[in-house]
């Protein structure tokens, strides 16, 4: 647990007075008088939960100082102690270029002794609100399960919540009914028993969201908040986020799978197709071109096999996909000289509402392959003056996902030092949106684009 330390009041020690008689008489019965020590007063807790799906991570003031920093969506501070009283809270959001911005207060909130109170930042950015739980009050040797429910799924409709045996008849249950922003609890459960956590649309008995079997051992106190479903895997609108006293984490639907993009990046390799555990998932993909393969988590066998005969395999390996994680898988070498292989990167698919998020992924190998590259964006093209947004990008390697101020971009890719020598040059600006994931994916030209300039890119948005 963290103690907050105090906004705009410093803290008073009170120093222990001690009176002590000094006689010329040095009298044996005289004793050392020490008063009785004030009772202190029982602290307040606060946790601050980031519940917004497409807010960037956020700074948190109280009083005016910065209490807590780069807060993330679905983090939360865990438990501060804090004294007593009435604080102004502020939230301010981090920008691509690191300033800040306002997004909620700031705002008055008062915590009495004795009680904890959660205070969750939801719904989208344009409509973000402080959502306060009703406090509760801290008790210690709690020996049941407690738990609270918050709906903070702002795209999703008034539903039914419930907390039952695995697999059991909705039918015997009541709900916890709730809309956006309404929360319930803290509901007593019995420990170290499977429990079960279901949401359908009001008055349905058809779940949107299931969660595993799940059990909690004694003294567990949790909120669960169902929040955006921000992995865009699966068919379930939300997960749930499970927030403890010191941290967080989520519950994804039992039936939530993985995604992989895969995408034909080897220039002079004919056209492929993807075979999972032996059966074709796509056809005749050619050079430039990418699919989408969903499937439940697990491990599978990918195979990359020439569209011509399958027996001609340049990629076959395994591959254990995660539930909720999403995957882009690369082909990338050349098939003359039997170089073709995968590269494997993980995706972050949540979409931030003040920045678009940029990937480069160097997978030029004809040209480049033992030449590391700078990619610079610019407003108009020249840089002679400017500084490289991605520094030293070597063959097969990720810029990894970079949060860029929207706005227009002339994209400009040399040999790392070496401005003189220009790879690549967009030829005028391109838009990079706000809320929309970009990945410039390096390639070498096919026969038909041999030329200027030296090598090309390919530009997919998510």
């Amino acid at each position: 647990m963290t103690r907050l330390f105090r906004m705009g009041a410093a803290i008073l020690l009170l120093p222990l007075v001690v009176a002590c008689s000094d006689n010329d008489n040095n009298n044996d019965d005289d004793e050392m008088m020490m008063p009785e020590p004030e009772p202190m007063a029982a602290p307040a807790e606060l946790r601050v939960t980031h519940a917004s799906n497409n807010s960037p991570d956020v700074n948190v003031y109280v009083n005016g100082e910065r209490a807590l920093e780069n807060v993330a969506f679905k983090n939360t501070s865990g438990l501060i102690e804090l004294d007593a009283g009435t604080y102004e809270v502020e939230v301010r959001g981090i920008l691509p270029d690191g300033s800040e911005t306002t997004v909620i207060g700031p705002v008055d909130l008062s915590f009495n002794e004795g009680e904890r109170t959660d205070v969750f930042a939801i719904g989208d950015l344009a409509n973000i609100q402080a959502n306060l739980l009703d406090p509760v009050a801290i008790e210690e040797g709690v020996s049941d399960v407690r738990i609270s429910a918050l709906h903070a799924a702002f795209d999703v409709g008034t539903v039914d919540i419930y907390v039952t045996p695995p697999g059991a008849d909705l039918m015997a249950f009541e709900p916890i009914t709730a809309a956006f922003g309404d929360s319930a609890g803290p509901v007593s459960l019995e420990p170290d028993t499977e429990y079960q956590v279901r949401i359908a649309p009001q008055g349905s008995m058809t779940p949107v969201y299931t969660s595993p079997a799940t059990t909690f051992s004694a003294g567990t106190e949790l909120v669960l908040a169902a929040v955006p479903n921000t992995y865009r895997v699966g068919s379930s609108p939300v997960t749930l986020l499970g927030v403890a006293a010191e941290g967080s984490f989520d519950v994804l639907d039992e039936d939530m799978g993985a995604r992989v993009l895969v995408m034909h990046n080897s220039f002079d390799t004919p056209a492929v197709d993807l075979l999972v555990d032996g059966s074709e998932v796509e056809d005749k993909l050619e050079f430039g071109n990418s699919a989408i393969i969903e499937a439940p988590a697990g491990t599978y066998n990918f195979v990359v096999a020439a569209d011509i005969d399958n027996n001609i395999a340049p990629i076959d390996l395994d591959l254990t996909l995660e539930a909720g994680w999403s995957y882009a898988a690369f082909a990338v070498g050349s098939f003359g000289d039997s170089s073709v292989e995968a590269i494997l990167f993980n995706d972050d698919r949540r979409q931030i509402a003040t920045a678009a998020r940029l990937e480069v992924i160097h997978g030029s190998y004809n040209v480049a392959a033992t030449l590391p590259v700078d990619v610079y964006l610019t407003s108009d093209g020249v840089i002679a003056d400017a500084e490289p947004a991605i520094a030293g990008l070597a063959y097969k390697e990720s810029s990894g996902q970079l949060q860029v101020t929207p706005g227009d971009y002339w994209v400009t890719v040399t040999v790392a030092g070496d401005k003189a020598t220009v790879a690549f040059d967009s030829g005028g600006t391109l838009a990079l949106d706000a809320e929309t994931n970009y990945k410039v994916v390096a390639r070498d030209p096919s026969a038909s684009e041999v030329g200027m300039p030296l090598i090309l890119v390919s530009i997919l948005e998510d």
